[in-house]
């Protein structure tokens, strides 16, 4: 059974408590398969979930138009930077032509027009852990290459940090502005650490600007990073996926269990003991889960 077929059997594309926060991100099965999933924020519910063989922008577009047809209405994302997530809502830079190459547009030949994201003009959030991770590794790089002393490279790392946990957008700028006086005597590749970040502002600091209702958009993706432990621990129990059809009925069964499960860990008491699914919905359904699992999730 899918997401789909889910939401009109509890007549989730009418009525929900989704929050309109989603959460993108994938999970590779195998070298040839990857489960994309779709996750609310404020309920952890998996929305959507598809199977595809790679994270490209074509299949991401896929699971959005999955994640509507349930009734989602999408308010924001948050995502880990993954390119083909950040096509969803960023415009392509535009290319050049090289010099000495044919003019363009050719004569008697129209241009194509332009192609227009997805999910242009709703908000973005890159997850600054994510962010953290890239920028360190390659200022780690930049450091080992030029031999620079260790207190140097701490307060770089220091300052690129504070930019990104900052705790209001004024902060993120006073950080910002003091990371460009420190790497202003450097040589270009230091340069390139605040270059990076200016290219991204918007993304990194979306949390700062934006809210959804009375929510605040979350900085970090840790909520699907946990539903992917949760569903890393059952795959191990199972043996290897080796083909998208054998894929399939094992994912759907491992998200219908996640789905109705009760929540035991949560920080949040009015989410204990309920499970994703019912938070969605508001209420309380009568429906018998095993024989829903039974009947549906293994077809």
């Amino acid at each position: 059974m899918n997401p789909v077929e889910i939401a009109q059997a509890l007549s989730l594309h009418r009525e929900n408590r989704w929050s309109g926060i989603l959460l993108l991100d994938g999970k590779y099965l195998n070298k040839r398969s990857v489960l994309l999933l779709a996750i609310d924020y404020t309920t952890t519910d998996i929305v959507a979930y598809l199977i595809a063989d790679s994270e490209t922008e074509e299949n991401y577009t896929n699971l959005v138009d999955l994640v509507e047809k349930t009734g989602y209405k999408i308010s924001a994302i948050v995502s880990d930077g993954q390119p083909a997530i950040i096509a969803l809502t960023q415009p392509k830079k535009p290319s050049f032509i090289r010099k000495g190459t044919r003019p363009y547009p050719r004569p008697g030949v129209a241009p194509a027009e332009p192609k227009l994201p997805r999910l242009l003009g709703i908000p973005h959030q890159w997850c600054v852990v994510h962010a953290e991770r890239e920028l360190t590794r390659y200022l780690a790089k930049v450091a080992a290459f030029n031999k620079l002393d260790e207190g140097s490279y701490q307060h770089l790392l220091t300052l690129t940090r504070n930019i990104l946990f900052a705790k209001n957008l004024r902060q993120a700028r006073k950080y910002y502005h003091l990371l460009l006086v420190e790497v202003s005597t450097r040589s270009m590749v230091y340069q390139q650490i605040p270059r990076i970040i200016h290219a991204r502002w918007h993304l990194l600091t979306t949390h700062h600007t934006v809210r959804v209702g009375r929510r605040r958009i979350p900085r970090s993706s840790n909520t699907v990073e946990n539903v992917i432990s949760y569903i890393n621990a059952r795959l191990k129990t199972m043996r290897k996926l080796r083909t998208v059809s054998s894929a399939e009925p094992i994912c759907s069964l491992i998200v219908v269990n996640y789905r109705t499960k009760p929540l035991q860990n949560t920080k949040n008491k009015l989410k204990r003991g309920k499970s994703p699914l019912a938070l969605a919905s508001g209420k309380n359904t009568n429906l018998d889960w095993k024989t829903f699992i039974k009947n549906h999730a293994l077809k």
